[in-house]
């Protein structure tokens, strides 16, 4: 594959806690623009590689290389810790465009920010506390957060659990738009690949390799 197409590439990428091992010798390279599920059984290392790609954790060994820095990254959702955030939904979106916790809004900022909230169907929530909000609109919420800086890639570790499927449905029309139509690469692990379409290529991990499966094999 060509380098200059991909937009992550992994090189003999190695990681572990402490003794123990949960990647080893990983080489793959994700196509710009591309559309991927990350899927395998639980304890594998997805959600680790997210974390490995996006800077959170740094490899034993062998390197990750991105062709960005336009990343956004979405952790699992936890609902009982969203009585850790003050801010309200408009606020918490807004985190989304700011440098800093105090940087400056401009009026066309906040502009910007209601538009996403009219996206993902929150204007009437946009006073709210999360923990104020179901699992559905909290997860909307945060992504619109990840989304209001137009990344280049984003990555998703289990956008659809612990959501309804009103939610999930809206959340995976949304991302199939991201990806189609302004050619945004997205990652991200679910245990549901089937339900994000013939246009999202599935790649399982094992402990040392990552490789394509086709849908009816998953």
């Amino acid at each position: 594959m060509d380098s200059v197409k991909s937009i992550v590439t992994l090189q003999n990428l190695c990681f572990s806690y402490e003794k123990d091992k949960v990647l080893e010798n990983i080489s793959f390279e994700f196509p710009r623009g591309s559309y991927i599920a990350l899927v395998g059984p639980n304890g594998v290392g997805k959600s680790t590689l997210l974390k490995l790609i996006c800077g959170l954790k740094k490899p034993n060994s062998g390197t990750v290389q991105i062709a960005t820095d336009k990343i956004s990254y979405l952790s699992q959702l936890d609902v009982d810790k969203s009585i850790r955030y003050p801010l309200n939904v408009r606020e918490i979106v807004s985190l989304g465009l700011r440098n800093g916790p105090f940087s400056f809004m401009r009026h066309e900022d906040w502009v910007t920010v209601d538009n996403w909230l009219t996206m993902f169907g929150l204007n009437d929530f946009e006073k709210r506390k999360l923990s104020e909000l179901s699992g559905g609109q909290q997860q909307k919420a945060r992504l619109a957060k990840c989304l209001i800086s137009e990344p280049d890639l984003l990555l998703l570790d289990e956008p659809d659990t612990g959501i309804d499927e009103k939610s999930r449905e809206e959340i995976r029309s949304i991302l199939r738009h991201l990806n189609k139509e302004h050619g945004m690469t997205i990652i991200l692990v679910s245990h549901r690949p089937e339900e994000y379409g013939e246009d999202c290529t599935m790649v399982a991990l094992s402990e040392n390799a990552l490789k394509e499966v086709r849908h009816d094999l998953a």
